[in-house]
């Protein structure tokens, strides 16, 4: 397949892995019931852990396909990837504690940015990634994050 046509995809399905994030932002704004208010705020905190646990996934992908890393390297990039889903499942953690949410979102809202920061540093190891991601991989970050701001400033 080209590149043309992967980037394509992925920005298509990018862009629809925006509509969840959102659609739970805005409805954080509705006057809705103190219950239907909750799973709101779940759903949300639940959506963004599965989006951080997807892109620590992309490293292990890249890894597995470069063999010639070494065991540094090797450690660096896996590592990592396993640490988005870890702060992921500590946001819906404190979620499911009671935290309040506007604390849930900053912490999220950290995660997502130094995600994107742990993309720029660690894509120079792989010759083969597509010169689109990164690009990709900060706007929809940008999105992700105002949405998590929109989230924020409906919970103060």
């Amino acid at each position: 397949m080209s590149q043309i046509i992967e980037q394509r995809i992925a920005t298509l399905l990018g862009n629809f892995g925006l509509f969840p994030f959102y659609g739970l932002a805005f409805a954080a704004w509705l006057p809705l019931s103190p219950v239907a208010g909750r799973l709101v705020d779940l759903a949300f905190v639940a959506y963004a852990a599965v989006i951080l646990s997807f892109l620590g996934a992309v490293h292990w992908g890249l890894a597995l396909l470069t063999p010639q890393l070494d065991k540094s390297q090797s450690w660096n990039v896996l590592g990592w990837g396993v640490l988005p889903a870890l702060l992921g499942w500590l946001a819906m953690m404190l979620a499911l504690a009671g935290a309040p949410q506007w604390l849930v979102c900053l912490l999220l809202v950290i995660d997502f940015i130094l995600c994107r920061l742990m993309d720029g540093i660690l894509l120079r190891m792989f010759a083969d990634a597509p010169a689109w991601y990164l690009p990709l991989r900060t706007r929809l970050t940008a999105l992700v994050v105002v949405a998590l701001l929109i989230v924020l400033a409906s919970s103060l």
